[in-house]
């Protein structure tokens, strides 16, 4: 009983009550609910310079921006692209189509979306188009400041590149441009043919200077190429889904600003690299200074058949300050090219510079040279047993290479043994 005694005690202290006791039902509201009122969405044209468009499709909002072709981005004036052809590159561009037209003919394309999922649920709410226009470099930003504008914003997209002739991206060819064409199709919209002659810079820019920089992002490429620095008005490309989806649901135009400068600041970017890839390919001796790159574009030229350049680059590369494995592969492939050129010596001369670094291809390449084309079996035994010594010295040798080299030491013993024999 002192257990309920203590509940009783504990419940008058505290006013609670058994059952239903003393309760009184809910008064019936007299009606709905007032709706609670959506903050103002700011204007953002306080905080961007453009204006309204009217189309057939609605409103959106456009931002226009003119620069100079004598204005620079980095190190390199805007204008300086136009000294080049986009065929310029096309030993960079592997597969990609590229045309035989002034790059006044493409338009420079960058989006910022909602996500990076892509698919029927990611927006691109901002289209920036950079294109060069009666002696400037015109950027024009297409904004819909409320999803209902996506088909005005899209109209007027595609009628701006309607008259292109391809487009310039970084990465587009796998998000932008995909991502554009199922909003085009979404809004039942034909999107336009410009797709098929697309020069997207992130492969030329990969194989050009993935050996040398961690990351080949464009914002990597500014600091480390370009010579680009951004300004306070930057955004972080992750956040800006999220300020746009501030916008839509409170109102905040401000920050917008920096999205705006940021899409701006790449096109800037997309025409400045562009202009330095086809630099580098005109006057690749002069234009790069590190030896990553020359072997880079050492490699990229001989798979595309100009030996001799390969070659040069190779050279040039030997000649910087390079990691010992860019060194070790430049001197092999220049060796092969000397080789196939007929000039024998040059290539003895860097197998014999590799073999004294402890090369094991460079010794199984100068005991075949001994062996087969001079006849000198001493010298061949010596380097095939360089090599075999080399083998052994590996944790986990290669068993086929290890045979390779036994039978070739067993053949040249044999060799030796017929030539004594015949003497």
């Amino acid at each position: 009983m002192s257990e309920l005694d203590d509940l009783r005690k504990l419940r008058e202290r505290y006013g609670l009550k058994l059952g239903t006791q003393g309760l009184h039902p809910r008064p019936a509201a007299s009606g709905p609910a007032p709706a609670q009122p959506l903050p103002p969405r700011g204007r953002i044209e306080d905080w961007v310079a453009g204006q309204p468009i009217e189309t057939a499709f609605g409103t959106c909002f456009l931002a226009e921006a003119r620069y100079g072709l004598a204005q620079r981005h980095g190190e390199l004036p805007l204008g300086a692209l136009l000294e080049h052809q986009p065929i310029a590159l096309a030993p960079l561009a592997g597969e990609m189509p590229l045309t035989a037209a002034d790059f006044r003919q493409l338009a420079f394309l960058d989006t910022e979306t909602t996500g990076l999922a892509g698919g029927t649920g990611t927006y691109a709410f901002l289209v920036g188009l950079g294109v060069f226009e009666d002696g400037e470099f015109v950027i024009r930003q297409y904004f819909m400041r409320d999803i209902p504008e996506e088909g005005a914003m899209l109209s007027l997209v595609r009628q701006m590149l309607e008259p292109r002739t391809g487009l310039i991206t970084f990465n587009g060819r796998a998000f932008d441009w995909p991502l554009l064409e199922t909003r085009f199709a979404m809004n039942r919209q034909a999107a336009p043919a410009v797709g098929a002659c697309h020069l997207d810079l992130l492969l030329p820019a990969r194989r050009l200077w993935r050996l040398r920089l961690q990351s080949c992002a464009l914002s990597s490429l500014e600091e480390h190429v370009l010579g680009v620095q951004r300004g306070e008005d930057d955004v972080p490309g992750w956040a800006i889904p999220g300020l746009y989806r501030d916008y839509l649901a409170f109102g905040s135009a401000r920050p917008l600003r920096k999205v705006f400068y940021h899409n701006a600041h790449d096109i800037l970017s997309l025409a400045t690299l562009a202009a330095w890839l086809c630099q580098s390919l005109r006057e690749p001796l002069q234009a790069l200074q590190h030896a990553e790159d020359l072997f880079s574009l050492g490699r990229q030229m001989e798979a595309q058949g100009n030996p001799e350049m390969a070659a040069q680059l190779y050279e040039r590369c030997l000649r910087c300050q390079a990691p010992a494995r860019v060194r070790r592969e430049a001197a092999h492939r220049l060796s092969h090219l000397h080789r196939r050129a007929g000039e024998a010596e040059k290539a003895l001369a860097l197998w014999h510079s590799l073999a004294e670094r402890g090369d094991l291809q460079a010794c199984l390449e100068l005991a075949k040279h001994y062996e087969h084309r001079l006849k000198d079996l001493p010298l061949a035994r010596t380097m095939a047993r360089r090599a075999l010594a080399l083998l052994h010295e590996q944790r986990y040798p290669d068993r086929r290479k290890l045979a390779e080299v036994e039978r070739r030491l067993a053949r040249l013993e044999a060799k030796e043994k017929r030539r004594r024999g015949d003497a």
